[in-house]
């Protein structure tokens, strides 16, 4: 186990993405844990498989990244991730459906990020995609789902 602590704090973008880059990729070939310590969201949602978010040092809400953005479990979680760029961050298998058969304009990888479908479907609402896994479709993604999950949920 690695115990991270706010390793990119204070240095620059470029420095920054390497020392990610690096962590990353010991993660991938010595198979480590990696418990990494941040206030950088971002940085946190790019490098995590489990989030776990504090405050007061009590956990607030803790799962799977793509699902902590899709589903904030208070109003002080869903201040937290409402900066966040969501077309970067969120992944297709977050917006997905069951696949229904329909005729696709395409395929996509079920771990692209949602800004690439924007840029693939220019932007038109009525396309959807046949959501690929290793070859395998998976599901689907209607591109007016993709607009609804950029826009964050807020509770009533």
């Amino acid at each position: 186990i690695l115990i991270a602590d706010e390793p990119t704090t204070a240095l620059d973008v470029t420095v920054q993405a390497q020392i990610l880059d690096l962590i990353k990729d010991r993660q991938r070939t010595l198979g480590t844990a990696i418990i990494f310590i941040t206030h950088d969201l971002d940085e946190a949602l790019k490098l995590a498989d489990h989030l776990v978010i504090l405050k007061g040092g009590a956990v607030i809400q803790q799962g799977e990244p793509q699902g902590i953005l899709m589903n904030p479990c208070d109003p002080y979680i869903e201040d937290f991730v409402s900066d966040i760029n969501r077309a970067r961050v969120l992944r297709v298998k977050s917006v997905m459906e069951p696949l229904s058969g329909s005729k696709f304009a395409g395929d996509v990888d079920v771990g692209d990020n949602l800004e690439s479908l924007i840029a693939l479907s220019e932007g038109d609402t009525s396309l959807h995609y046949r959501v690929m896994s290793g070859g395998t479709a998976v599901g689907e993604l209607h591109m007016r789902d993709l607009v609804k999950a950029l826009v964050p949920r807020l509770s009533s």
